[in-house]
Order: C-alpha cells, then sequence, then structure tokens
C-alpha cells in the first residue's frame, strides 16, 4: 500500500479536527499539565538545592544524602510518570484520525494500559542501547584505520601495553588534544543517526498500533510497525520535511531556555541574578511552547495519526492476543 501523498494526510488532519469537540482544549490541557510539572519539580529541584547547600559540615552528611534521594526520586518519577501522559495524547489523536473523539479522558489512557506501554517503552530503550553499542562500535573501527586516529593511539599504547598507572589515565586524557577526540565523534555520529534512523522509520508506529489494540502485546507492536513501514519509510520522511517548520520552531523555543548562558557566551549582562534569570527564561519557554502546541500541534500529531490509518490495512489480519 502507497502512503498518500502529504495535502492529503493534511487535508484528512484538517477535516478530523473540524470534527472534534473542542481539540484546542485538549492540547492545552495535556501541554499545560506537562509544563506545569516540568515548572513545579524546577523549583523543587531549586529549594532542595538551596536546603543542601545549608547543610555543610559532617553534621549535615545525613540531611544532605536524604536531600539529594529525594531529588533523584523526583527527578526519576517525571522521566517515568511522564511518557505515560504523551502516549495519551498520542491514543487521542488516533482516535480523532479514526473518527472518535475520547475527550480529555483519553489522554489517561497510558496509565491505564501501563504494563504494555511500559514493555513498550523497555524494548524500544533496549534496540536504542543496542544501536549505540554497535555505532560505538563501528566508529572505532573506522577511526583506527583513518589518519586522525595517529595522537589518540599513540596516548593509548602505554596504557594498553600496561606501562602507565591507572593514576595517570585521567592525565592523559585532559592533555589529550581535543582535535584528535573530535574525528571519532563525528564519525560516531554518523553511524549512530545512519542506524538509528533505519530502525526509527521502521518501529515509528508501533506505540500508535499498540494504542489502538487493547490486549495485544509489545512484540506485536514492534512486529506491525515493521510490516506497516515495509516500504513507506521514505514517504514518511517526506511527511517529516514537510513540517520543517513545526521543528525549528521547537528547536528555537527549546533554546531560550539557555538563553541565559547564550547571552552570557555573547557578552551581554542581565539585570538580575543568574538564579532569576534561569527562571525567567525557563518560563519565557514554557509559555512559548505551550503557545505553540496549542497554535499548531494538534495539525501535526493527527497528520501524522492519518498516515497510521491508512497503512493500518497493511495489518488487519487477525492475531492471536499477546501477554507480552
Amino acid at each position: 500500500m502507497v502512503l498518500p501523498d502529504f495535502r492529503t494526510l493534511r487535508s484528512s488532519a484538517t477535516r478530523s479536527l473540524a470534527d472534534a469537540q473542542n481539540p484546542k482544549w485538549i492540547i492545552f490541557v495535556h501541554t499545560a499539565i506537562v509544563l506545569l510539572v516540568t515548572l513545579i519539580l524546577a523549583l523543587a529541584d531549586f529549594l532542595l538545592e538551596q536546603q543542601i547547600s545549608n547543610t555543610g559540615g559532617l553534621g549535615g552528611m545525613g540531611t544532605r544524602s536524604v536531600l539529594n534521594t529525594i531529588r533523584s526520586v523526583l527527578q526519576l518519577a517525571q522521566s517515568i510518570i511522564l511518557p505515560f501522559w504523551q502516549i495519551g495524547y498520542l491514543y487521542y489523536t488516533v482516535k480523532i484520525a479514526q473518527g472518535e473523539d475520547v475527550g480529555t479522558y483519553g489522554l489517561t489512557e497510558g496509565f491505564r494500559r501501563l504494563g504494555p506501554v511500559l514493555r513498550l517503552k523497555l524494548l524500544m530503550s533496549g534496540i536504542l542501547f543496542l544501536i549505540m553499542m554497535a555505532s560505538s562500535y563501528m566508529s572505532s573501527s573506522i577511526f583506527m584505520f583513518t589518519p586522525w586516529s595517529g595522537p589518540l593511539y599513540d596516548a593509548l599504547i602505554p596504557m594498553m601495553t600496561g606501562g602507565i598507572d591507572e593514576g595517570s589515565i585521567m592525565d592523559i586524557y585532559e592533555t589529550l588534544p581535543m582535535s584528535s577526540i573530535i574525528p571519532l565523534m563525528v564519525i560516531f555520529c554518523i553511524c549512530f543517526i545512519a542506524v538509528y534512523l533505519f530502525v526509527f522509520y521502521r518501529y515509528r508506529l508501533a506505540e500508535m498500533w499498540l494504542m489502538d489494540h487493547p490486549g495485544k502485546g509489545a512484540f506485536a507492536a514492534l512486529r506491525n510497525s515493521r510490516h506497516m513501514m515495509s516500504g513507506n519509510c521514505i514517504s514518511l520522511l517526506k511527511v517529516d520535511l514537510h513540517f520543517w517548520w513545526f521543528y525549528l520552531l521547537e528547536a528555537l523555543v527549546s533554546a531560550v531556555t539557555f538563553g541565559d548562558v547564550l547571552l552570557k557566551a555573547a557578552g551581554i549582562p542581565l539585570p538580575f541574578s543568574e538564579t532569576a534569570a534561569f527562571y525567567i527564561f525557563l518560563a519565557a519557554a514554557l509559555t512559548l511552547q505551550l503557545a505553540l502546541y496549542v497554535w499548531r500541534q494538534n495539525e501535526v500529531r493527527v497528520t501524522y495519526a492519518h498516515v497510521y490509518v491508512a497503512l493500518k490495512p497493511l495489518v488487519e489480519d487477525p492475531e492471536p492476543t499477546e501477554n507480552q
């Protein structure tokens, strides 16, 4: 099956959103909660850091340990909870593309399917780890056969032959010129991007398929995504390229978060403290992100949902329920 052209997908998304009830309210609620949680956790991290800095000396070691544990738990909770909330919005867009309107209740679908979603996330993380390992092996192998490997190879010979003690290893790395490391990093990035893009597009629709098939498992989602994307990766890449403006705006909004750092690097002084500057630019970035998503996020994501709807017939044959 050939994926419809971008104009057809865009028109289908526009009609689906026109038939939906208050889609802008849905994206507002979804994004506002994500940004509110981010802001609250940033403030909590700041307050905890202030408390930790005020507990100096040996007598405060226990308190510092507790506060650092709380910081780690909050950061871990954010990284675990938010993906389930995000996939709830993905479920909403799929249902909108299929002519159903699940409303704000659909945003919690990721939590109701905690097990399958968690297994899929873990599998995708495992695949990403394998890609990184494979890319590291390929890049290092390629790098060692290039003229740029000479300085790094000369520095590593003493370590490989045991002619240096462990305490001097860090000294070697610190004195090693960056010019000898940059080519290796560039080769690694090229290898990683090449392998990652190939795998990324093959499993691009796994989350949509999983959310559209209650009772099915993570392995089935990966398998069916691979079948749907067979021969359609380039077509989906073209859809991505049509939305270049949206991804550019996302990147610019993210850059606002580091506005204080960028202005400082440019030699532009700020009339307030570094802490105040950090939170001012953070609040500005979150506000701009909310505005951007309310303005165009639905249009972009529902278009991708129509990609799934168009390719779904490729895997419509009934399959046995999986418990993976």
